[in-house]
């Protein structure tokens, strides 16, 4: 049985002429009427009588026409529904590491955008543990972070988008620019360019320096990691980091991995309830899963 079928039934119960009916739905007498045919063969009934005051209900028609009616109704005021929802302009909010989007994700925000034309993006810039207490704030907030693999889940729940290895970021002209990979312990003479406290990297450089019985040499540091990759790119220091795209501005960088096992970041949305997020938000997360999945901006 056709839903086709019994939309236009119901459509000819409530005009109850076949003629009314078609020029309501916008199709033919002849198919109305052949449509209406196909469900009482199915049906293996007659469900109207035709009279010279039009087409009455049979008692079979009628207790089709109660049964079905309700759903009909229901079913447009749900695509009636939909199309509003989708009409009707909504903001997500996320708060985000300031360098995952430009670094990272630079098409998903316009290729959602594109898809969702009335969800107006608002992208909130803050450091990796602004991030978290935003998160920790307020039950429909939402946040995108990158952190220590083996961190996630202490203090939220969270969606994962992307794992990495931390890699070494030096000048070509570097020693270590040649090798395939380096032991973190290898890098204890050298000069780091680290970000500020409010980013979870300087914990692990200075916990790694730790197992290795050293204390970093810190350079220099900044919460701008523009910065930090350009005094890499003119040789002043070493920078650990995740592989990201780099522009002509930095050609003179080359990306080394680290071997050690646990020195990996995973980028992953953080929230204290994904049923507290409103329904915005749970699009977008997984609009972004989506693109993930399909590689669409993998570097």
């Amino acid at each position: 049985m056709e839903f086709k079928h019994i939309e236009y039934f119901i459509k000819a119960s409530e005009y109850k002429s076949i003629t009314q009916a078609a020029e309501a739905l916008f199709i033919s007498q002849q198919a109305l009427s052949k449509c209406i045919q196909n469900l009482e063969a199915e049906l293996g009934c007659r469900l109207f009588h035709r009279t010279s005051k039009g087409s009455i209900l049979t008692d079979e028609g009628q207790l089709v026409y109660d049964r079905f009616s309700p759903i009909v109704r229901k079913f447009y005021r749900t695509g009636g529904e939909v199309t509003e929802m989708l009409n009707d302009k909504k903001t997500v909010t996320i708060a985000n590491s300031p360098m995952l989007f430009g670094f990272l994700f630079p098409d998903v925000l316009y290729a959602f955008k594109e898809q969702y034309p009335n969800y107006e993006l608002d992208i909130l810039d803050r450091s990796d543990r602004e991030v978290m207490q935003y998160v920790l704030d307020c039950p429909s907030h939402l946040g995108l972070i990158i952190e220590p693999e083996h961190w996630h889940g202490r203090q939220t729940q969270f969606t994962l988008i992307r794992t990495y290895r931390l890699q070494l970021c030096v000048h070509k002209d570097h020693p270590l620019s040649k090798r395939k990979s380096v032991r973190f312990g290898e890098l204890k003479n050298e000069k780091f360019l680290l970000l500020d406290e409010q980013s979870y990297y300087p914990q692990i450089v200075k916990d790694k320096a730790a197992e290795y019985g050293f204390e970093p040499n810190i350079a220099f540091r900044s919460a701008d990691h523009h910065l930090l990759t350009s005094l890499a790119n003119q040789n002043k220091g070493i920078l650990i980091n995740i592989p990201v795209p780099m522009t002509d501005l930095f050609k003179d960088l080359r990306f080394v991995p680290i071997e050690d096992e646990d020195m990996t970041f995973s980028i992953a949305f953080i929230y204290q309830d994904y049923e507290k997020l409103d329904k915005p938000q749970q699009r977008f997360v997984e609009f972004m899963r989506e693109y993930e999945r399909q590689d669409v901006y993998a570097p």
